[in-house]
């Protein structure tokens, strides 16, 4: 980050923590540990032993109108170094005004952006202006730099090829609707290197390899409309202005019947939407189009009872040549599920058929107090049976994965928590490992 930024945060987050009401404060800490075969050795039996540590902070002081948020992550190796050792991660760091003015909300600093089709985290500002009698008129704009892929506050690129900004029109005027439209520009160039390639007459030269391209722009329409409290109905398009096509349209309703009936249907467009100079572009990709549907109902003693259903459609023209001959035969894949949830428990089937491939899988946890406001204890178990399809393999293979965990609260704002995880499939004959760690959260008005 920009010294003069640093700066001017460090300066707003004084001035904020001196007229606080307020400070919410979170810290976890937990440990994960586990073993693996050292494939530099030579003995099959050679393992190596590795224990991390992980912790986040989230921390607001808030007032009147202003607030300092900051939400964090360091991790650090304890035992056996893996990659970089340690490493921290600032996910938002930002100075936020409310109400201003009575019509202005500001963000200044590393903030997560939702508007639409413009979705990241950058390094800059957000405002938001509110207006109308009933502030039914909201305009939001931002910009900024884009934070880095490590989330630290280093190796910065040049603004010009590393930015996000865009736009965001909402409108709340009739009752239990939210239209919304929006824009988004965004450039993130990847970083040059250097390597060798062979010049005219076939000698090797070092050169720098670097990349460029137009920044991509999205345009996108979202709707959300809730009729007397209990049915509701959500639609988006996103369109990119760029390459001048359509990648993605969404509609789903959602039904409340009488005696704790719901019914819901739902459409999907998808076509893959990469950003530019990525190795994915490389790649053959398929358009498809998802349309299920499905029912749950709630019996009185909180059993919900579901099921649901949905086909993906394909675009057999956008496949590659060795999947045509199969494509012939199969161009969609069949999604079946069913099974019930309970705040305490809950069993779930789920089948997959077709193109992309032959799955079945079956899932249930358990978890209850021990000791009411104590002690607690969880337990959950996954099994499933599959084949990525008939193109690439003909045996199915099984996977087993299960958890056991416990927690306990001497107090309301102390917890610690002890999780045993396991994980057979054909990669992994036993991976067993085990996570441990506490939680503390303080709230008080100052």
């Amino acid at each position: 980050m920009k010294p003069k930024l640093i700066l001017l945060l460090g300066c707003l987050f004084f001035s904020t923590m001196i007229t606080a009401q307020s400070i919410n404060f979170r810290f976890n800490n937990y440990f994960y540990g586990w073993q693996r075969i050292d494939s530099l050795s030579t003995s099959s039996d050679a393992k190596t032993t590795h224990l991390r540590g992980y912790q986040n902070y989230l921390l607001e002081f808030k007032g009147a109108q202003w607030s300092f948020n900051t939400l964090a992550q360091t991790e650090e190796d304890i035992i056996e170094k893996t990659g970089r050792g340690f490493a921290y991660r600032f996910y938002n760091l930002y100075v936020k005004g409310s109400n201003l003015f009575g019509v202005l909300d500001v963000k200044l600093g590393r903030q997560n952006i939702f508007a639409g089709t413009g979705k990241g985290t950058l390094d800059g500002l957000n405002l938001k202006v509110k207006a109308g009698k009933f502030k039914e008129y909201q305009f939001m704009l931002y910009g900024g730099a884009l934070a880095p892929y490590t989330y630290e506050f280093k190796k910065y690129p040049e603004i010009k090829d590393n930015y996000h900004f865009g736009a965001q029109f909402s409108y709340y005027g009739v009752k239990d609707l939210t239209a919304s439209l929006s824009y988004s520009n965004k450039k993130r160039t990847p970083e040059a290197y250097t390597t060798f390639r062979a010049d005219s007459v076939y000698s090797l030269v070092e050169r720098t390899i670097t990349f460029d391209g137009p920044a991509e722009q999205l345009a996108g329409l979202d709707l959300n409309y809730t009729y007397l409290s209990k049915h509701n109905f959500f639609g988006r398009v996103y369109y990119d202005v760029g390459l001048m096509k359509l990648y993605r349209a969404e509609a789903n309703v959602r039904v409340t019947l009488p005696n704790n009936w719901r019914v819901f249907a739902e459409y999907i467009y998808r076509e893959p939407h990469f950003t530019y100079n990525s190795i994915f572009w490389v790649f053959n990709y398929n358009k498809n189009q998802e349309i299920s549907g499905g029912v749950d109902y709630t019996l009185k003693n909180g059993i919900n009872i579901f099921g649901r259903a949905g086909v993906v459609i394909y675009d057999k023209s956008d496949r590659s040549t060795q999947d045509l001959e199969f494509a012939e035969t199969s161009n969609n894949s069949l999604k079946l599920q069913a099974g019930f949830t309970h705040p305490n428990f809950g069993l779930s089937f789920t089948r997959y058929m077709g193109y992309s491939g032959e799955s079945d899988g079956v899932y249930g946890y358990y978890q209850r107090q021990i000791v009411p406001e104590k002690l607690s204890g969880s337990v959950s178990a996954g099994y499933s049976n599959y084949r990525i399809g008939d193109a690439f393999e003909s045996d199915k293979v099984n996977s087993l994965s299960g958890s056991l965990g416990i927690t306990y609260r001497p107090m309301p704002q102390f917890s610690v928590d002890i999780q045993g995880q396991m994980l057979i499939n054909r990669i992994y004959k036993t991976d067993a490992r085990i996570l441990a760690g506490f939680s503390y959260w303080l709230f008080k008005k100052l």
